[in-house]
């Protein structure tokens, strides 16, 4: 029986002898309240939450930490704060989008009447004097024959401007409403009946944006979504959209991403032709400067 509670008793010293330092290191614990003065109490309880000695606790309130640890490691946790706790930088963000390309255009069209006695015969219809113009014959026969060669560019630049603080995020967005006429048509009992309506179609363009800088190298989580209107008589838009991340040097441009179209389109009917070829560019660029 002795030997029974002897044993436990062992065990017992055993386990109070194991558990010592954590009384010791609970025993030494101190518990403060550090005020902040610039950065944002989530984003530093990410960063301090990893330092604090096993056992030690860290949250945050009304832009206060609460830390719990030992002296020395809470020594080391007001340095750390002196470093990181500083007033944001002011920054202006910059988004450029570049939509540019040419367009090569050529027509060829080969039109005639030929008349004898009470016969008539047209080939072909062209009432355009654009171009180079051949015409063989009078005016009761003749042929005409017409080539036009053209070619255009465009060069189209959006630009957004928002201004944001360091490792805050930023966001911008503006909006044209366009009218989209329709029509439906019902076949009824009393004839037809043909609904009109406008529909106005939400074409939207802006960015987001969250900056972290290291010196002057900055790195951008940003989402772009950049439309443009397409004149014509039915007016279209056309949207990009991008998602990425870049890092590079302040007020330098970096390119978030782009897009090349390259296009070669024919068409030919009876005595007419026509060949359409080209190039479509777009791309964005970001800039972040230092506001000073």
């Amino acid at each position: 029986m002795t030997s029974f509670y002897g044993k436990r008793f062992h065990k017992l010293i055993i386990c109070l002898v194991l558990l010592l330092p954590q009384f010791a290191l609970a025993e030494n614990m101190k518990l403060e309240v550090i005020p902040l003065q610039h950065r944002m109490v989530d984003d530093v309880v990410h960063i301090i939450r990893p330092l604090v000695t096993p056992g030690g606790t860290v949250t945050g309130m009304n832009n206060q930490l609460i830390i719990k640890t030992t002296p020395s490691n809470l020594a080391e946790i007001k340095r750390i704060l002196k470093s990181i706790d500083h007033a944001p930088r002011r920054l202006m963000i910059t988004v450029k989008q570049n939509v540019g390309g040419n367009l090569n255009t050529r027509e060829n069209t080969l039109s005639g009447i030929y008349a004898s006695d009470d016969v008539q015969i047209n080939a072909g219809h062209d009432h355009s004097n654009e171009g180079l113009t051949v015409i063989a014959g009078d005016k009761d026969s003749y042929i005409r024959y017409r080539t036009q060669d053209s070619t255009s560019q465009s060069d189209n630049r959006n630009t957004f401007k928002v201004q944001a603080l360091e490792g805050r995020p930023a966001f911008i967005n503006q909006g044209q409403s366009i009218p989209v006429d329709s029509s439906i048509t019902f076949i009824t009992r009393d004839g037809v009946v043909v609904n009109q309506s406008t529909d106005y179609h939400e074409v939207r363009s802006g960015f987001y944006v969250l900056p972290r800088l290291n010196g002057d190298l900055v790195t951008l989580i940003a989402a772009t979504d950049l439309s443009s209107i397409q004149p014509g008589h039915h007016a279209t838009s056309n949207v990009q959209g991008i998602e990425t991340t870049v890092t590079g040097r302040l007020g330098e441009w970096m390119e978030l991403g782009g897009i090349e179209q390259s296009f070669n389109q024919g068409n030919r009917q009876n005595f007419a032709s026509s060949n359409r070829r080209g190039q479509k560019i777009r791309t964005v660029l970001i800039k972040v400067d230092e506001i000073k």
